[in-house]
């Protein structure tokens, strides 16, 4: 295939009108805007990501964010149709900054902090009030999902007298699973509304001690799409009858949500697990906002704060630990720490903006920052385009929530196309300070990704700038295009000293079993990373190019790691004549400050 046909291919979904004009513009100004408002016109612009998220959004819609305003929460895009793409986009004066998402919460006054004695400070715990009973939760009929390895049954037997007229549900575990998925004790067809909390109350015990650690409202029905998280976890069930509850936040309406306890990898082997659904009620929460794992705390906009995994870890200026069960941040200072620090944003565990089975979106000239999770990620997103995006301070949750007391696994991309995804591009955005990678399509399991354009990107101080890898032999990886993208600093942001696999690489290709073709990589400048340039971990050259990039690297670090194999910078021409790649592409040996000038 030749390199036009192959270009005509990657760029002719991209040929889409970028506000369609019969659609219906809405805005939204965070200063003055009402979400009683109609929305249709600066003078009645929405206030708030909820009356975003719950409007009615049509294809060839656009939603405008006034520049100079902020937001915090999650954006939850709605799909347009092809040639009328939904647009999200800003709109005001241009001397203003671009209007910024934010997933975080901000802690700046000396009240939202309370001095816990031996120069830790603690975040003020959540206070919960009970409210209306869903009154169709208690009907419902719980049911058993198996896979993988693991083996189970469910039984219903007659509860003790306390509790005569409900049901008793016993899980007989027979062989645990690999994963919290393998056992899941699901109950679907109730409500939920965005924007509520949500409390369940059950009784339980068990023959052998376990902590529920992993809980959801989701969608019914594949994908699984997410309605909200539990807060307040682990709960540990004992060999005694006990009442428990579980808190959630909820952040998308549905009629017939479905509700999972996953009970794999923690409900032990030969084990009897008794329970009990008592009620599903309302709550109101008397909270700062911390509802879910605090990934990074950023100060003053340019410092980081050093998560630990535990209380006792706590012991220079800036570490703090997130308490899952109270939901409280705790915090090593020598003073409150808002009388140090003008500004303390706490970036909570959720994509800032999630793009999970979108379609035919545009997202431009927006500012995300402050998250700990991905700035946008999801699966499935098709025919979107990422445009004049600023992207930082990204990621560094605790990926499985398990509060450091199993996998100590902490993740976060700046967009991540997570398994299939198909026709994106993105260009002209700038990304910074991410604790993974800026870029990256990964996937496992059986899935495409095919037609995906990274170009004219600005990346630095991330750990990776660009991640790539799929597994699955039965999966496919075609057409991907990272070109004339700017890349400075691998390994220098601020998570490369708190991660234990220290790894700043530009170009980071781990273990991929896809079927993998097409895949570009030119007329970009690598320049300067803390372990290597780019390393690969596959072999996939029959499908990959490699050509024009320009690399800069010191002299003591190696430009590329070939599995094992590692060429610095005075062995670049062994790279290109062993390897086969880069036929075309140079070392710069120009001091990169004088260079980047040049550029």
């Amino acid at each position: 295939m030749t390199t036009k046909m192959t270009t005509a291919i990657f760029f002719a979904v991209f040929f889409l009108s970028v506000i369609s004009l019969w659609g219906t513009e809405y805005y939204v100004d965070s200063e003055f805007g009402n979400d009683t408002n109609i929305g249709t016109t600066p003078a009645t612009a929405w206030k708030s990501l909820k009356a975003v998220n719950n409007a009615d959004i049509k294809p060839g819609d656009s939603v405008r964010f006034k520049r100079g305003g902020h937001w915090r929460g999650q954006l939850v895009p709605q799909s347009g149709e092809e040639e009328r793409p939904v647009v999200y986009t800003s709109y005001g004066d241009f001397d203003n900054e671009k209007p910024k998402l934010l997933g975080s919460v901000p802690l700046n006054k000396s009240t939202d902090w309370i001095d816990e004695g031996n120069y830790l400070w603690s975040t003020r715990p959540d206070t919960v009030h009970a409210g209306n009973i869903v009154s169709q939760f208690t009907e419902l009929v719980w049911g058993l999902h198996r896979e993988g390895e693991a083996k189970a049954e469910r039984k219903i037997v007659a509860p003790p007298s306390k509790y005569a007229g409900k049901k008793e549900y016993q899980i007989v575990c027979f062989a645990t699973g690999a994963a919290p998925n393998h056992i899941q004790f699901i109950v679907a067809g109730f409500p939920v509304e965005a924007e509520k909390y949500y409390l369940l109350r059950f009784a339980a015990k068990t023959t052998k001690p376990f902590p529920i650690t992993t809980a959801a409202f989701s969608e019914p029905a594949s994908p699984w799409t997410g309605l909200g998280s539990a807060i307040q976890l682990p709960v540990e069930i004992g060999t005694e009858w006990a009442e428990q509850e579980i808190l959630f936040c909820c952040k998308t309406d549905h009629p017939n949500a479905r509700f999972t306890i996953s009970l794999g990898q923690v409900l032990p082997q030969d084990s009897v697990f008794s329970f009990i659904p008592i009620e599903l009620r309302e709550a109101t929460v008397e909270s700062n906002g911390i509802n879910t794992d605090v990934g990074n705390i950023i100060l003053d906009g340019n410092k980081a704060g050093f998560k630990k995994w535990t209380r006792e870890d706590l012991k220079i200026q800036n570490d703090f630990w997130y308490e899952m069960k109270t939901n409280r941040v705790f915090f090593f200072s020598n003073e409150n720490p808002a009388t140090l620090y003008k500004n303390i944003e706490a970036a909570l565990h959720r994509h800032i903006v999630s793009h999970n089975c979108s379609r035919y979106v545009h997202f431009i000239d927006l500012d995300l920052r402050y998250g700990a999770a991905h700035g946008l990620g999801g699966t499935k997103a098709e025919h979107c385009v990422y445009r004049d995006l600023d992207i930082s301070w990204i990621g560094g949750a605790d990926q499985y929530r398990e509060g450091g007391q199993g996998r100590r696994v902490r993740f976060g991309n700046g967009i991540e196309f997570w398994s299939d995804a198909a026709d994106c591009l993105v260009e002209h955005c700038r990304l910074w300070e991410i604790y993974d990678a800026a870029l990256t399509n990964q996937g496992n399991g059986v899935n495409q990704q095919r037609n995906i354009v990274y170009r004219n990107n600005i990346i630095w101080n991330c750990e990776y700038s660009f991640e790539y890898w799929n597994r699955g032999p039965e999966s496919v990886t075609d057409h991907i295009l990272f070109e004339n993208n700017s890349c400075f600093n691998a390994g220098f942001g601020w998570g490369h000293v708190q991660r234990p696999d220290k790894n700043g690489r530009h170009l980071m290709v781990y273990v991929n079993s896809a079927k993998t073709e097409n895949f570009i990589i030119r007329n970009n400048l690598f320049c300067k990373a803390t372990e290597s340039c780019v390393r690969f971990d596959a072999d996939f050259r029959n499908g990959l190019t490699m050509d024009n990039n320009i690399y800069w690297q010191e002299t003591d670090k190696p430009v590329f790691q070939w599995f094992k194999e590692r060429y610095g910078v005075d062995r670049f021409t062994d790279y290109q004549n062993e390897i086969g790649l880069d036929k075309n592409s140079k070392l710069q040996k120009m001091d990169p400050k004088k260079f980047i000038e040049q550029k």
